[in-house]
Formats: C-alpha cells, sequence, structure tokens
C-alpha cells in the first residue's frame, strides 16, 4: 500500500470504519491522512478508543517495507523483540487471570 492509497477501510471493525467515515464526513480517506491525525486526536473523536486506534494504526502501519529496511534488522534484535512481546503478552495474562479472579469472587 502506498499513503495516497485509500485506506483500506474493509480491515478494520463496522465500529471503526462508522467512527472514521463520520470523521471524514463520510468519505474514504488515504492512508496519508489517516497517519496524519495524532493519537491525541482520535482518542478525542466518538468511537474511538486504544482498541480501535490500535486496529486504525495496524492497519495503517501495515505498508510493505523496502528489502533494504527489513535486511537492516539482525536475527538477534529480532529475538530480543520476540522476547519482549512475549514478556509483555505474560504480563497480560497475569492481570487478567488475576481480575477474573477478583470478579469471580465479587460474584460470589
Amino acid at each position: 500500500m502506498k499513503l495516497d492509497d485509500p485506506f483500506p477501510l474493509e480491515a478494520v471493525s463496522s465500529r471503526v470504519r462508522a467512527a472514521v467515515l463520520y470523521e471524514f464526513q463520510g468519505r474514504c480517506p488515504s492512508i496519508r491522512e489517516m497517519t496524519r491525525i495524532p493519537d491525541k486526536q482520535w482518542l478525542a473523536t466518538p468511537g474511538i478508543g486504544r482498541t480501535a486506534l490500535g486496529e486504525i494504526r495496524s492497519v495503517a502501519d501495515d505498508r510493505p517495507s523496502s528489502p533494504a529496511a527489513s535486511a537492516q534488522v539482525t536475527d538477534a534484535e529480532l529475538l530480543e523483540r520476540l522476547e519482549f512481546l512475549q514478556k509483555e503478552l505474560q504480563g497480560i495474562y497475569t492481570m487478567l487471570k488475576g481480575r477474573m479472579v477478583e470478579a469471580t469472587r465479587i460474584d460470589a
């Protein structure tokens, strides 16, 4: 995808799609337009929360990179990034597990 291509609205949830179309008065924006809107402004937009913003950024940033750019990342750097992400996921899992236990106690 190129920056001036239309933002692929079909790649986001219907809720996000509706919020984007509302923000752009019913027209499909370009990827460039989507990436130029700061997170703070998106989060002030009705229907856009952190999850929706994550969807937008994921789709907008999913442009193929040049082979030269991807070749600059070493295996060690990729492994380090993987380990970081695994720790992040484990932290999220632990937090959610704790909240589920807490919710179970409240319901009982």
